[in-house]
């Protein structure tokens, strides 16, 4: 199954409803020497890069929370907005 950059993009979202609350603008792109995806979100000047191999983007797709982008999103969102971020 191949994956499209949207459809990935569309399912993190909804395992993080923190991305739409915080209004944080989210990027997913694909890196083919790392054979992942990268995942990019920003809140003012602070920026967020992390990545997401493909056998956990796949999982993902397929209705399985990554555990690595949970906690990348987690501490990026308590670190910049942490129930102060405007919406």
């Amino acid at each position: 199954m191949s994956i499209d950059a949207n459809e990935l993009a569309a399912k993190i979202r909804s395992f993080y409803p923190e991305i739409a609350k915080h209004n944080l603008p989210m990027k997913v792109t694909q890196d083919p020497e790392k054979k992942a995806w990268v995942v990019e979100l920003e809140k003012g000047d602070h920026k967020l890069k992390t990545y997401v191999e493909y056998p956990d983007a796949q999982g993902c797709l397929e209705g399985r929370e990554c555990v690595h982008l949970s906690t990348q999103i987690g501490q990026f969102v308590k670190n910049y907005c942490g129930g102060a971020c405007p919406a």
